[in-house]
Formats: structure tokens, C-alpha cells, sequence
């Protein structure tokens, strides 16, 4: 069966103007047609669905989250939820996740490969959930404060354990792998602007993750830890809290992405010790948003190519709220509407590798399609309340997040 649907503002993600009036053609998992609303392009058998004063757009694609945190004041806590229970709350907020928009996301790290069970049990249709990418555990070296997080880092150390503990995510079924470059302001005893692995071992990285075809995810906020990682070799520059001139001009001449998490250091901010904040993530990070700000500024104008990340699962930082990123974007003045939807459609499926069959509606791609009530051409807002339809390869889901979930807007 065809669906069709019609009389939408339509964004396609490309990057060309919006088009009113519009018409998106699907079937069997694939759109057939997405532009100007042409009656003659609709067989007489298709699903005709009417969405006047409403956007479709294609599904968002979030390139960092931490699918088995869960928003508590203090992360720490997380590991006094055993496993088990952990896995199914997993499930129960990629639910959310999907419901609200988002259809695609990469997994930046879990603890004991709960990412792995919960993705194949999406796949086996058991539950609905986003399309998932996920690296398995984090590959650090031994340093204090991953005890933080217990059971989602690999520790290693000299090249060759690198190498092993690489095989050993890659063995696990990891999608891409993830390193720590520098240091954490999550982490008691972390320092954020402190190198981490050296730039041979992430190379041992890379080089592993390419005999399979993956990529690599690099968590770096110290401007050293990010220039070493980008000469290993990696593909995504997670956080980049002290890029400056130097590391905007190498991440343009080698193609790296950056995925800025803005949401997660202003849900921090805003809810603070008073709501349960530990005041060691504070402190760490006091000072460096402002600078971060600018220099974020200058990336974008410089033509650093930004990929759409929220780190949902912090500090307040719920799943199923992940559009508040965009809304930050568009809001604070660092990128217009359609420039930040683009930022979380067509550059994400390009950050992950996608492109050629996700991230924008055009024909043969994946038919991954949100309907919007409202029209975003000013603001990004509806995107947090307002998402009424959700199709995934075609096939549409529960349009809502689960009733009685309420969290606050802005």
C-alpha cells in the first residue's frame, strides 16, 4: 500500500527551501516522491492522509546518547539499579525516544552491554524503539573516577591492550567504538582538559575499527586530546569544549565532525546542586560555557560540520526530550530552524556513515518521517510536545509519548 501525505510544509533535509503545499510519497519501507503536491502522482489504491497547517520532515537522528541512564540527579546512582531493571527502563525510554521523534540514534556508552541486549530486542520486534547504534563499552585508559560509571568502560592501557579491548567491542557486535581522549567533567577526579589515550593508541583504534568498516566516536574536551584524536584518525569529536582556531581549521581540512551536546551542560546549569547536582560537575565545568559558546559560534560560521547530540541520560536530561538541543541551538542564535533540522538529519546520516540511505526524504531513501503540528520556520519548539505521526522504514508507530509523562519545557 502507498501512503501519501499531503498539504504539509515539507522540509526535506537537503537543505533546500521548505515547500508548502506538499506531497511525500511512500511504500514498502522507501519514499517514492517528496516535493510539490501533484495530484497525478497518487494511485488510486494509495492511503491518502490530509496534514494542512502541519511539517513533515524526516526522522531525527541523535548521535549521542546513554541509553541506560536515566536522568537522575546524581549519575552515580544508576548503579544501584541492578541490571535487569536498567534493561527494561532502557526499553521503556527508547520507546519515548522513537515516539518523539527520533528514529535513529548512536549509543555513546552503556555498562554491561545492556545496549547490546536492548537493540536486539528492538530488532526482534518486541518492543518499538529507534534504530540503534551502539559501541558497547568506553575504551580508556586505567584513570580515576570510571568507578563513577561502573561497568561501562573498558580500561586499557599500551597499545596492544587497546588493540584487544577493541577486538573485544567489535567481537560483542559493537556498530562503531568509542574512545576517551581526554578527561570528564562527569568523573570525580576526571580532568576534562587532560589528554587521555595517546595518539598512538587511538590510532590502534581506528585502524582496528576500519578492517570492519566502522567508525570512530572520540570523547574529547581539551584541545590537545581533540588534535591527537583527529590526527589518529576519528570520525566524530564528542563535546569539543576547548576548540579554538587551530582545531576548527583541522577538523575542516579532515572532515571531522563535531557533536557539541549543549543540552547537557544547560540542564546541569539549570537545575544545580539545589535539585541534586553534584557539585563537582559544577565546579568543572564554572567558566569554560561562555568561551565554549564562542568558539562553538565560530565552528559553525567556519563551516564545521555540527552533527545533532544531545547526551540524554545525564543530569536531568531526559530521553524522549531530545529535541530541546535543537531548540537551544535555534533559540541561543547559533543556527537558524532549517539549518539546525538539517544538523539533525542529513549531517547526523553523514557523521554515522547513513547518508546514502537515511537522513533526508528523497527517493529510495528510508522512509524515516515525522508529522509536526505547527509550522517551523521560527521556532523549534513543537518539536519537544507537538510530534503527532512517527514512521520508521514506512511503518507508523504510537504517535505520543506514553501518557502521564511530563516533563518541563525550557
Amino acid at each position: 500500500m502507498i501512503t501519501a501525505l499531503k498539504g504539509a510544509l515539507l522540509i526535506d533535509g537537503t537543505g533546500k527551501e521548505p515547500v508548502n503545499n506538499s506531497l511525500l510519497l511512500m511504500e514498502n519501507g522507501r519514499i517514492l516522491y517528496a516535493g510539490p503536491d501533484n495530484p497525478d502522482r497518487i494511485p488510486g489504491k494509495a492511503e491518502i492522509i490530509s496534514l494542512e497547517g502541519k511539517t513533515v520532515l524526516p526522522g531525527l537522528i541523535d548521535t549521542h546518547i546513554h541509553m541506560d541512564l536515566h536522568g537522575m540527579a546524581n549519575t552515580f546512582e544508576e548503579n544501584l539499579v541492578e541490571d535487569k531493571l536498567r534493561a527494561i527502563r532502557t526499553v521503556r525510554e527508547m520507546q519515548d525516544t522513537l515516539y518523539s521523534g527520533i528514529t535513529t540514534v548512536r549509543n555513546v556508552g552503556s555498562v554491561n552491554h545492556i545496549d547490546f541486549a536492548v537493540k536486539k530486542a528492538i530488532a526482534n520486534g518486541w518492543f518499538e524503539g529507534p534504530r540503534i547504534l551502539t559501541c558497547g563499552k568506553i575504551i580508556s585508559m586505567t584513570t580515576a573516577g570510571n568507578e563513577y560509571f561502573a561497568g561501562m568502560y573498558r580500561e586499557a592501557d599500551g597499545c596492544d591492550e587497546v588493540r584487544k579491548a577493541a577486538r573485544e567491542q567489535i567481537k560483542a557486535g559493537a556498530d562503531f567504538l568509542k574512545l576517551m581522549a581526554t578527561g570528564a567533567y562527569m568523573n570525580p577526579g576526571g580532568v576534562p582538559g587532560a589528554s587521555q589515550l595517546s595518539r598512538e593508541e587511538m590510532a590502534v583504534v581506528v585502524e582496528e575499527a576500519r578492517k570492519v568498516g566502522l567508525r570512530v566516536a572520540a570523547h574529547a574536551h581539551g584541545k590537545e586530546g581533540i588534535i591527537n584524536a583527529i590526527r589518529a584518525g576519528v570520525h566524530t569529536i564528542e563535546h569539543g569544549t576547548f576548540i579554538d582556531d587551530e582545531v576548527i581549521d583541522l577538523m575542516i581540512d579532515c572532515g571531522v565532525y563535531l557533536v557539541p551536546t549543549l543540552s547537557a551542560g544547560y540542564l546541569m546549569e539549570k537545575y544545580g546542586p539545589e535539585r541534586g547536582v553534584p557539585s563537582f560537575m559544577l565546579e568543572k565545568s564554572r567558566g569554560e560555557d561562555r568561551r565554549f559558546r564562542e568558539n562553538l559560534c565560530r565552528a559553525i560560521e567556519a563551516g564545521v560540520k555540527v552533527a545533532f547530540g544531545t547526551d540524554a541520560g545525564t543530569n536531568y536530561n531526559f530521553h524522549g526530550r531530545n529535541a530541546l538541543e535543537l531548540v537551544i541551538l535555534v533559540e541561543q542564535g547559533y543556527m537558524e530552524p532549517l539549518q539546525a533540522i538539517n544538523s539533525a538529519t542529513r549531517v547526523s546520516a553523514e557523521a554515522l556513515g547513513l547518508a546514502e540511505w537515511l537522513g533526508t526524504l528523497e527517493e529510495g531513501k528510508a522512509a524515516d518521517v515525522i508529522v509536526v503540528n505547527g509550522v517551523l520556520d521560527k521556532s523549534l519548539a513543537p518539536l519537544l510536545d507537538k510530534v503527532e505521526m512517527v514512521y520508521t522504514g514506512g511503518r507508523q508507530v504510537r504517535p505520543a509519548l506514553t501518557k502521564g509523562q511530563e516533563y518541563e519545557l525550557i
